[in-house]
């Protein structure tokens, strides 16, 4: 015993058995970083991405259906689910436990979408009349400014502005969500 004691001492001398160091190291658990979706309200038909993250993991997948993943820090997938739907990402490894989160897309109406925009001429003279039209979907209200024009929810529609100066016109289109999709035009005045 008095041998071992000097020995810890001693530059170069090492004792017998393992020191803590030594240990086999358990290796961490699995861990989901991050799990979102891009807009976690969507319109039905749309498709979207759910963006995830993992650290320690060996196998990865997403539910329903099962779908397998890479083990990634960032990495984004997407779906086009049908109805409102709560998805599930697990991430396995050698260190834990399973870790798993779960995230819900709310499915909504359809998003406001403009189609076209169209006018009967780019260049005009000062007062000459141009019709701006458009063709949208579902839009419960169209309006185009700066005319302060206000259509209904028809699909189609125009307005008829006679601009004194170079104009641009703002078609916007506002979904039953509140959603709202917009396209410039500009008409020219000599």
């Amino acid at each position: 015993m008095l041998f071992a004691a000097v020995c810890t001492f001693q530059p170069g001398c090492s004792s017998p058995g393992k020191s803590a160091s030594e240990a086999p190291r358990r290796p961490d658990p699995p861990r989901i970083t991050q799990f979102y979706a891009t807009a976690p309200n969507l319109a039905a038909g749309e498709k979207k991405l759910l963006c995830y993250g993992v650290s320690n993991a060996k196998n990865v997948w997403l539910s329903p259906p099962r779908q397998e993943l890479s083990a990634a820090l960032s990495r984004c997938v997407e779906v086009t689910p049908k109805e409102t739907m709560s998805y599930t990402l697990t991430a396995e490894g050698e260190g834990g436990p399973p870790a798993t989160s779960e995230l819900t897309v709310t499915l909504g109406p359809p998003h406001a979408r403009i189609v076209e925009v169209t006018v009967s001429s780019l260049t005009v003279k000062a007062g000459d009349p141009v019709s701006v039209c458009y063709d949208v979907r579902w839009a419960r209200s169209v309006t185009i400014d700066p005319i302060g024009f206000h259509g209904g929810p028809s699909n189609h529609g125009c307005a008829l502005v006679q601009p004194k100066k170079t104009t641009t016109y703002t078609v916007s289109a506002i979904g039953p969500g509140g959603d709202r999709d917009e396209q410039p035009v500009t008409v020219r005045v000599q």
